[in-house]
């Protein structure tokens, strides 16, 4: 859940249309990287969504054999 609203954000798809790529606050392109901290650089966020979204895939495909 986000503590924040954006009109970039692609529920759907969990993506951010500005950057074209996950949604991570704070990452250059977003809306937020100028003004705001986060106590979590978005690099480490941005992998940890990646390793996150390849472990969903995964086990997706093996659900549907």
């Amino acid at each position: 859940m986000s503590s924040f609203s954006c009109p970039q954000y692609d529920d759907e798809h969990e993506t951010c249309q500005r950057v074209g790529d996950l949604c991570v606050p704070g990452r250059p392109g977003c809306v937020l990287a100028k003004n705001s901290g986060f106590a979590v650089p978005w690099e480490q966020r941005l992998e940890a969504k990646r390793r996150e979204r390849c472990e969903k895939e995964a086990s997706d495909g093996k659900t549907r054999e």
